[in-house]
């Protein structure tokens, strides 16, 4: 089922609507839905979700991270927090977070955990960004590297987050 997503018009006049981040973000995630991302590489859904975060938003988000993750007590002691991991987004100090799936909006990162890995239970290991009714857009954890639109799974939902629209640095 198509994802319909209205998008403000972006202007450079002061009175004209602007995008909000969470408009950015789907606008920017949508076209890739079954386009391949990094084919045969495994691990990337936290890499395609910086790339759309970056080019809604800005180069900051790069290598942005929290050091206190919400899973952080779950991690073991030698584990390290990367940007490229998880749950480097997943923090109070980067927006709202959200606990239920039917409260999430268009452009909220969806959180889920224990989708592979020898990891404790409960650790983050997928994210996706949100597009209404349920549904997420995502770089499959697989191989496969394509970029889908599926139903949240509620087994493996764990949060989202409404990120904060500062966060996003471009006009």
């Amino acid at each position: 089922m198509p994802v319909e997503v209205t998008t403000a018009q972006f202007s450079s006049e002061a009175s004209a609507p602007t995008a909000t981040m969470a408009e950015k973000l789907v606008a920017e995630a949508l076209p890739w839905e079954n386009r391949e991302y990094r084919v045969g590489t495994a691990e990337q859904c936290m890499n395609w979700t910086r790339e759309i975060l970056v080019a809604a938003c800005g180069e900051h988000f790069a290598t942005l991270e929290t050091h206190n993750p919400w899973d952080k007590h779950l991690l073991g002691p030698d584990d390290e927090l990367l940007p490229e991991h998880v749950d480097s987004l997943a923090s109070d100090e980067f927006g709202q977070k959200i606990t239920s799936i039917a409260a999430l909006q268009p452009g909220d990162l969806v959180f889920l955990k224990n989708t592979y890995g020898d990891w404790a239970e409960g650790v983050l290991t997928h994210v996706g960004i949100a597009v209404g009714e349920g549904r997420y857009i995502h770089r499959m954890t697989s191989n496969d590297g394509l970029v889908k639109i599926n139903t949240i799974p509620a087994e493996d939902f764990d949060s989202g987050i409404r990120l904060k629209d500062s966060l996003c640095q471009i006009q």
